[in-house]
């Protein structure tokens, strides 16, 4: 068998590789309580199933958006669903559209996504950047956008694009809730799914703990799991996020680290991204962060909790 490689660069063991939570002391003891208490209680039983994974969904949208009141449209996102994370939404958008649609993305977005062009869309693909959108093209986009962190300035035209050529948008807001606040629509009729996940905002990321929005139901493997069978719901996972998002704000990560952020980037000489787990060199002293766009992103997380050292 072929084994295509994506000749994707592997920062994770570099100091300021990849992009992950911060391992926040008070953090992690109310994750560890929450789990130990879970058990104790015995929570797995099915007819909890339906009560814990309302509260998650219910609670989750609130929550999202509840220190960003510029984000527009989000009354229109009724139907939920919880899912592994984010990366079982951008499966079921692949396999949904693989046949017959041409997938665009931009350059520096998650790498999960370049690597899943090279195994699925290899000869139906163009970056975002390389070609205006046409129809019959798919795009996944995440916002703030993965690379810098920032609201893509072009976003309100590619949606209003995509509106008008009937093109299938995905959006991933899974970095939202440590971000500064930030203005975008998601009112077009193009977006057919917005997704989130709480990997980025809490020590949790083993938990794979996420939600889709959308305005329609529509019947994939997330909808029929979600709504006939709690079983295969992971109980545990949306009872862990229900409790992490009632104690801690959406901002919680955001003040708290905002000062060490902006301190950081002072030292190191970057400019401080929107988001605040990154800093951004554009001087090309951190060339080995890039990720295939302009700039070179550095991820703080590992840094203030201690996993990785630099010398400052």
């Amino acid at each position: 068998m072929e084994i295509r490689y994506t000749n994707l660069p592997d920062n994770k063991n570099k100091p300021f590789g990849g992009a992950y939570s911060v391992h926040d002391r008070e953090l992690t003891s109310y994750r560890d309580e929450t789990i130990r208490m879970f058990t104790i209680n015995n929570n797995y039983s099915v007819k909890n199933a339906e009560i814990i994974k309302q509260d998650f969904l219910q609670t989750y949208k609130q929550w999202m958006f509840s220190y960003f009141p510029r984000v527009k449209g989000v009354e229109q996102y009724n139907h939920m669903c919880f899912t592994q994370g984010t990366t079982e939404s951008f499966a079921q958008f692949y396999i949904r559209y693989r046949n017959n649609k041409r997938l665009r993305i931009a350059r520096g977005e998650y790498f999960y996504h370049q690597m899943m062009k090279a195994l699925w869309y290899d000869n139906n693909f163009v970056w975002l950047e390389d070609e205006p959108i046409k129809e019959g093209d798919i795009v996944l986009l995440s916002v703030p956008f993965s690379d810098t962190g920032a609201v893509p300035s072009d976003l309100e035209k590619m949606l209003c694009d995509c509106d008008r050529l009937k093109v299938p948008v995905m959006l991933d807001l899974s970095y939202l809730n440590i971000s500064i606040d930030l203005e975008f629509s998601l009112d077009h009729s193009c977006i057919e799914y917005v997704l989130s996940s709480l990997s980025k905002v809490f020590p949790i990321e083993s938990h794979r703990i996420g939600i889709r929005l959308q305005k329609e139901p529509f019947e994939d493997q997330i909808y029929v799991v979600n709504e006939h069978n709690y079983n295969y719901i992971n109980l545990l996972s949306a009872y862990l996020g229900t409790a992490m998002m009632k104690k801690f704000s959406a901002n919680y990560v955001f003040d708290k680290y905002r000062d060490k952020q902006l301190a950081l980037c002072q030292k190191l000489d970057l400019v401080p991204s929107y988001c605040v787990y990154f800093g951004l060199d554009y001087t090309g002293r951190f060339k080995e962060y890039n990720r295939g766009n302009n700039g070179n992103r550095l991820c703080f997380s590992r840094i203030w909790d201690g996993r990785q050292k630099y010398d400052l």
